[in-house]
């Protein structure tokens, strides 16, 4: 497998048009090709293996300087990649090939002979199949190009990242990455609680099963894997009973908030109901949690953006948290508190009946 990782690394920064480029970015890229390594052990070795190879091969710059790394843990990455210098490219002659309408935006901008030779594929497909029906990538992948992870590595390419070409012209889609979720029958319509970090997960859980089933609301509970549930969030159509109130929880943090505001985002673009903060347990976090220095806040940060996912009540406290560049753990709202205030999950997802259909 990591020789595929090494390559799709590759393919991804070949494609990015500029010289420099951040390792979060690349991560991304990584973990939507193989979701297998979140959470894998030995995935952050993985990626640091390739990224030697690429280094070693001089497909790749990597830091000189410590500054340029990240070794809070091991083994270290490096913060940033730089593409060496290369010999300027010379843009084959367009040809008098005319396109079927559905490409003729990535036909405008195609000029290399990769990505003329990627459009006859996709032409040859399209003629071939009037009426295909809607799949996941990796068999349109498979079925188009003879390799199941072309689309993961061609995604990452201009024809793709220009929005020229889309899934949705090869009619197939990005599965989503499942999360861990849990359903406990209770009363009224069915919600969906995710927490950003699995022992807060296993806390509420272990709280939502302790209820009396007469009396606490019926509700899926869910582990976002951390900063991965907006790849995630997609999969909240996959869920029975279908949640009808959709509420997250999370690390009052930069990096916290900006996972839950892009779950939202994207929640609201697949037509899923409302992605809401948990309200209450927010609030506990203000009024009990003990206040640390926030390593995701680096640089300038938009306060504004981030808090404006919360209800406003809260916006001055949050926004003196991350001004401070300060944080508080969701952990702080473990077992033992909420076993001291059990009514803190029911309020959590609580809507107002006029709420309900947002």
């Amino acid at each position: 497998m990591s020789g595929d990782l090494t390559e799709v690394i590759a393919a991804w920064i070949a494609g990015q048009p500029a010289q420099r480029f951040e390792v979060a970015d690349l991560l991304r890229c990584a973990t939507t090709n193989d979701p297998s390594l979140v959470g894998d052990p030995l995935g952050r070795d993985k990626i640091a293996r390739a990224l030697r190879t690429l280094a070693d091969d001089g497909r790749v710059v990597l830091p000189k300087s410590q500054s340029g790394w990240d070794d809070r843990t091991r083994p270290p990455l490096p913060r940033w990649i730089r593409k060496p210098t290369a010999p300027r490219e010379v843009k084959a002659t367009p040809t008098g090939r005319v396109w079927p309408d559905v490409l003729a935006a990535a036909a405008a901008i195609a000029s290399r002979p990769d990505e003329l030779d990627l459009l006859e594929r996709i032409a040859s497909w399209l003629r071939a199949n009037p009426d295909p029906e809607r799949v996941p990538l990796e068999e349109r992948a498979l079925e188009v190009f003879g390799d199941e992870k072309a689309l993961n590595v061609l995604l990452t390419k201009r024809l793709f990242t220009s929005r020229a070409l889309t899934l949705e012209i090869l009619v197939c889609h990005q599965p989503p990455l499942l999360f861990p979720s849990q359903y406990v029958h209770g009363i009224g319509y069915p919600r969906l609680l995710v927490a950003e970090n699995n022992a807060t997960f296993q806390s509420l859980l272990t709280l939502a099963r302790s209820l009396d089933p007469a009396s606490r609301p019926a509700m899926h509970l869910g582990w976002g894997i951390g900063n991965q549930f907006p790849v995630g969030v997609g999969a909240v159509e996959l869920l029975e009973p279908p949640p009808q109130a959709l509420f997250y929880f999370g690390d009052l943090d930069v990096a916290g908030l900006r996972t839950a505001a892009q779950a939202a985002e994207t929640a609201t673009e697949l037509g899923l109901p409302q992605l809401r903060p948990a309200a209450t347990l927010y609030r506990w976090l203000l009024d009990h949690g003990t206040l640390r220095p926030d390593r995701s806040s680096r640089g300038a940060v938009d306060v504004a953006s981030l808090i404006r996912w919360l209800p406003e009540e809260l916006h001055d406290e949050v926004s003196r948290v991350l001004r401070g560049r300060t944080r508080i753990a969701q952990e702080s709202l473990g077992l033992k508190a909420l076993r001291a205030a059990p009514g803190l999950l029911s309020a959590a997802v609580w809507l107002a009946p006029s709420e309900k259909g947002d």
